[in-house]
């Protein structure tokens, strides 16, 4: 009984930290191209409505890519028989320790060689920009989240009333 409560621990362990390196590249794309459109001089309107649209859209298509694999490995799961994925784990803690700090160091040097710089942004819009791309990252992120809980808890359900019947 031990050993089934570690594994389910570990198991859901697991998931949280793939959940959060998968947040992480995630937010490391919507943040580069926050710099690239910065680097690029876009608007300030075109990121504003870009940014929010590009992180709908990549958060919206990791969602579907991610109930399509589910759907593939849930027809002959087993909890029991199942093997721990240790180098997928390992990548998963790297990627998500590695990911955020790095993004940070971006967003320095970009202030650094933005302060040296002519360029055509205020330092206001800067400051809208950011405030609008880690808004974007963090309601897509929590959309996300209920939206799969909404899914697994429909499948949870669905799969109760087979069982009953």
């Amino acid at each position: 009984m031990k050993k089934q409560f570690f594994s389910l621990a570990l198991w859901m362990f697991f998931g949280f930290v793939l959940v959060k390196a998968i947040d992480s590249v995630l937010s490391f794309i919507v943040y580069a191209y926050l710099h690239l459109g910065f680097w690029q001089e876009f608007s300030v309107l075109f990121l504003s409505y870009s940014i929010p649209i590009l992180a709908l859209a990549v958060y919206a298509l990791t969602i579907l890519f991610f109930i399509k694999q589910l759907k593939l490995i849930s027809i002959n799961f087993d909890l029991q028989r199942a093997k721990f994925p240790l180098f997928l784990y390992l990548s998963a803690v790297v990627i998500a320790i590695l990911l955020n700090p790095l993004q940070s160091k971006f967003t320095g040097w970009y202030a650094e060689t933005f302060s040296s710089r002519e360029t055509i942004y205020k330092f206001e819009d800067i400051l809208s920009l950011y405030g609008i791309t880690n808004a974007s990252t963090v309601i897509c992120a929590w959309v996300a989240i209920i939206v799969l809980s909404i899914y697994f808890y429909r499948i949870y359900k669905k799969s109760e009333l087979e069982i009953k019947q």
